[in-house]
């Protein structure tokens, strides 16, 4: 549940997120508790604010008096701390920005992030410095084609680098392959599916591949998407798929994949 379904539904429940620990303490600002909390699960910000999910949903449970059972927390897959140093780190930096003075000063730093973010070319890197690990940006800015690693540098400073990931290269025109799909292939695709906007990462790739895997050669697969899938068209091109991307406006991508006969 997102932090801002639980103080929606209990309010006095801020009160108790503060207390337990500093790094709610922003939520009394107005401002961030009207973002912040809409991005961000409980399990999230039990772990931006290095503590076990299962302790702050203890505590929230105990201020509203129920009981709370033994459960299995989810592993804290979406961090990026303490994994190996990727390859691209060294690549240029395109933007660099230091949310912590625009946090301190009470204002909501993610127009600006996005808008840093914009100005980074494929192949470069936008660096954040933020007192916390922003967990919910991860997949926010994944839908925009970044990776992304952190390190801790102190208590409250955390430096976040994303590496906004190359445009696949353009194949070269070989035999049938180079020839594009028509309107009539449009309309005569064998299978449809539709990527829902809440599937992170591989999710979306490993449903299209499980697609394409039932198609006949020769095949085609009609896939409304979310956005330019920039790694799944590099894998099809080099397996020698015939694609081709309609954008239809934001959020709204429409690709046709043809099997390899």
């Amino acid at each position: 549940m997102k932090v801002s379904e639980v103080l929606q539904r209990w309010p006095e429940l801020l009160e108790v997120l503060v207390e337990a620990s500093p790094a709610f303490r922003r939520l009394h600002n107005p401002l961030l508790r009207r973002t912040m909390p809409r991005l961000v699960t409980v399990a999230q910000a039990a772990r931006i604010a290095g503590m076990p999910p299962e302790t702050l949903v203890s505590q929230l449970n105990a201020a509203l008096g129920v009981e709370t059972k033994p459960m299995e927390m989810p592993i804290a897959s979406d961090s990026k701390l303490h994994t190996p140093p990727p390859p691209w780190l060294q690549t240029p930096v395109g933007a660099h920005l230091d949310v912590r003075p625009i946090l301190e000063a009470g204002e909501e730093p993610f127009p600006k992030i996005m808008a840093a973010a914009r100005t980074v070319k494929p192949g470069g890197r936008l660096v954040l410095e933020a007192p916390f690990e922003p967990l919910p940006l991860y997949r926010v800015l994944a839908k925009q084609g970044f990776s992304a690693w952190c390190e801790q540098l102190g208590a409250q400073h955390y430096r976040v680098h994303f590496y906004r990931e190359p445009l696949p290269t353009q194949p070269e025109p070989t035999s049938s392959s180079s020839e594009p799909l028509t309107e009539a292939d449009w309309q005569a695709h064998h299978a449809e599916l539709t990527v829902d906007a809440s599937w992170e990462p591989p999710l979306p790739m490993q449903r299209i591949l499980e697609a394409l895997a039932a198609l006949e050669p020769g095949q085609r697969l009609l896939v409304h998407h979310v956005r330019r899938p920039i790694h799944l068209l590099a894998r099809l091109e080099a397996e020698g798929y015939r694609y081709a991307l309609r954008d239809l406006g934001p959020g709204r991508v429409d690709l046709l994949i043809e099997k390899p006969r």
